[in-house]
């Protein structure tokens, strides 16, 4: 079996005709693909900002899911929010549970998850969403309380983060990835996969989303796959339909075989080329802030406050405006400028 795991399928079983129509296709797909180990994902109990929504056709789809699942010869997995979500799955014989994104932002919840009781936990999959705002820690202590009440089988899924209008990415979600690579630098063990649809928010960018989540190494994909996308009760504008999903595990398979050339003299030569910049861009940093001592001490002298803030304004939206015509994202910029402007206080105070 691959390293790599595919965990897709609907956003949300809808029917036992969807479900099946949905394992028909995806069994001749996956047939053809040897780059991912599959997983049938489907949501029973949608957890929705708004009730006028769809919210989930509840324990009544669990056996559409289970069936689909064995039509396909993989496992199957649902999202829990509740205990009672838990344990009417995994009495219908579910094993793969993945924990969403608001869910993982309230600790009590994860807790009254990881102490419900469960016959065998060496057969529990669990999947751990990022929190819907960038904190690492939050993130990183849901799976400590999974890991603490015994499982042993423990991934985690990037799935991007609300920023709202703090963000310029084109994504539903933006990806800080970042905050994925300190998860793996953190928990190097643990599978860490990419949820491309959640990220793209739109179908026609779930591709690139997954292209850059296996260049970065990350260890597998979630993708939700529609037969019918345009008929679908949530989310629809960003489900693949099965043929999309082939391109895209065709596309995908191209980047596996150029992976080998890790350790290739062109590509050391280019790592020393990082590393020797770093030291450059350090060296800059530390004379910037020793600047903003010599600054500070003026300022002291003369009266004069520290926080200057239009003076800040305008250095921010320079830099914001050059880093755009640059390449460069603006929100990246200004998290930049921000972090090296606090420092600059710090050493003026």
């Amino acid at each position: 079996m691959n390293d790599r795991l595919l965990i897709v399928g609907p956003c949300a079983a809808e029917s036992a005709a969807q479900m099946e129509a949905m394992a028909r296709s995806l069994a001749s797909v996956l047939a053809e693909c040897q780059s991912f180990a599959p997983v049938l994902r489907a949501g029973l109990w949608k957890p929705r900002s708004q009730p006028s929504t769809f919210q989930g056709i509840g324990a009544q789809g669990l056996p559409w899911l289970t069936a689909a699942a064995a039509a396909v010869g993989c496992p199957a997995a649902t999202e829990v929010a509740q205990p009672e979500h838990l344990l009417a799955a995994y009495d219908a014989g579910i094993r793969h549970f993945w924990i969403g994104a608001r869910t993982t932002s309230n600790p009590f919840t994860v807790d009254m998850l990881a102490q419900t009781p469960i016959a065998d936990k060496p057969s529990v999959t669990w999947y751990i969403k990022n929190p819907t705002s960038p904190d690492i820690n939050l993130w990183c202590g849901a799976v400590e309380r999974i890991r603490k009440a015994g499982y042993e089988h423990i991934c985690a899924i990037h799935r991007g983060f609300a920023l709202g209008e703090h963000t310029t990415s084109i994504y539903r979600n933006a990806p800080v990835w970042s905050q994925a690579i300190e998860f793996k630098r953190r928990y190097p063990a643990i599978p860490l996969i990419t949820d491309a649809s959640h990220i793209a928010g739109k179908a026609e960018h779930v591709a690139e989303v997954a292209e850059q989540a296996i260049r970065m190494g990350m260890n597998g994909l979630m993708i939700e796959v529609h037969p019918d996308p345009q008929t679908a009760l949530s989310d629809a504008g960003q489900q693949l339909t099965p043929a999309q999903l082939q391109d895209l595990l065709i596309r995908l398979a191209t980047i596996d075989t150029a992976e080998q050339t890790d350790q290739s003299a062109e590509l050391t030569a280019l790592r020393q080329q990082i590393d020797e910049t770093d030291d450059e861009l350090w060296a800059l940093l530390c004379k910037r802030l020793d600047i903003a001592r010599q600054i500070g001490d003026y300022k002291r002298k003369h009266s004069m406050a520290v926080l200057q803030s239009a003076r800040y304004d305008e250095l921010l939206q320079r830099r914001m405006q050059w880093a755009k015509q640059h390449g460069i994202e603006p929100e990246a910029a200004k998290q930049i400028m921000d972090i090296i402007h606090e420092q600059s206080v710090l050493k003026q105070l």
